[in-house]
C-alpha cells in the first residue's frame, strides 16, 4: 500500500461518518471506535478488531477482522464471505473490489460492506478460535489457488509458444508439473509431446501436432 496522505478533499466523501453510522451494530457486540480518520475507522473489543478502510491511493473500500492477540492474521470481507460459502449468493469473488471515489459511492457501498460483516462475521467478531482457524485455512487455500492461477496463465503462454515451434521438451517441462490442472486439450498436447520425445530416436512418432489445435 502506498504511504500517501489523503487529500484534504477526501473528507467531503463522508467516509468516516458513513462507517460510524453503518457499523453501529459493532457497538452492541462490544466494540468501540479507537481510530477515526478520513480513510480509516478502527474498532476494537477486548478480543478482536475491525478495520474499515478507504484506500488512500486505490479508493478501494474494504474491511478486515482479526484478533488482538494475533494482529497479523487478518481476514478481509472477501475471506469472510468465502468462509461462509456465500460468494455466489453475494456475487463476490476473491479480487472483486468496491472501488468508489465519490460521496454517492461511499454512501452506497459502506452500508453494503457493513451488511456483509454483520451477516457473516458474528463468530469472528466474538473471537471464536475455531471459526478463525477454519476461516484462515480457507484464506490460505484461496491464496494458493490464486497464485496457481497466475502461474498457470504464465505457463500456458510459454507452453503455447513452445508447442507452435514443436519444442516438445519445453512443453513437457512446463506442463508436466501442473498435469492435474491442465485442460483436456493441454493434457493431449502434453501426452503428444511425451510421445514425440520417447520415439524421437527411432523416428517412430505418428500423427502431427497440427491434429491438436
Amino acid at each position: 500500500m502506498l504511504n500517501k496522505e489523503p487529500s484534504p478533499e477526501r473528507v467531503k466523501l463522508g467516509f468516516r461518518e458513513a462507517v460510524l453510522s453503518s457499523f453501529k451494530f459493532l457497538n452492541d457486540a462490544g466494540f468501540r471506535p479507537v481510530e477515526q480518520e478520513t480513510t480509516l475507522v478502527r474498532y476494537e473489543s477486548p478480543e478482536a478488531f475491525v478495520n474499515v478502510y478507504h484506500g488512500r491511493a486505490s479508493f478501494e473500500l474494504g474491511a478486515e477482522i482479526g484478533r488482538l492477540k494475533h494482529p497479523l492474521e487478518k481476514l478481509t470481507v472477501y475471506d469472510i464471505v468465502a468462509w461462509a460459502g456465500a460468494e455466489k449468493t453475494e456475487g463476490l469473488g476473491q479480487h472483486v473490489a468496491f472501488q468508489v471515489s465519490s460521496r454517492k459511492g461511499v454512501q452506497e457501498f459502506v452500508p453494503k460492506l457493513a451488511s456483509l460483516i454483520e451477516k457473516y462475521a458474528t463468530p469472528l467478531l466474538l473471537g471464536d478460535g475455531a471459526a478463525y482457524d477454519s476461516a484462515l485455512e480457507i484464506q490460505s487455500e484461496r491464496t494458493k489457488e490464486y497464485e496457481r492461477d497466475l502461474n498457470l496463465k504464465s505457463v500456458r503462454s510459454k507452453a503455447e509458444a513452445a508447442w507452435h515451434v514443436k519444442d516438445y521438451a519445453q512443453v513437457i517441462e512446463l506442463f508436466a508439473p501442473l498435469r492435474k490442472h491442465l485442460t483436456d486439450l493441454e493434457a493431449k498436447k502434453l501426452a503428444y509431446s511425451e510421445q514425440q520425445i520417447e520415439t524421437a530416436e527411432g523416428q517412430g512418432g505418428t500423427g502431427s501436432c497440427e491434429e491438436i489445435v
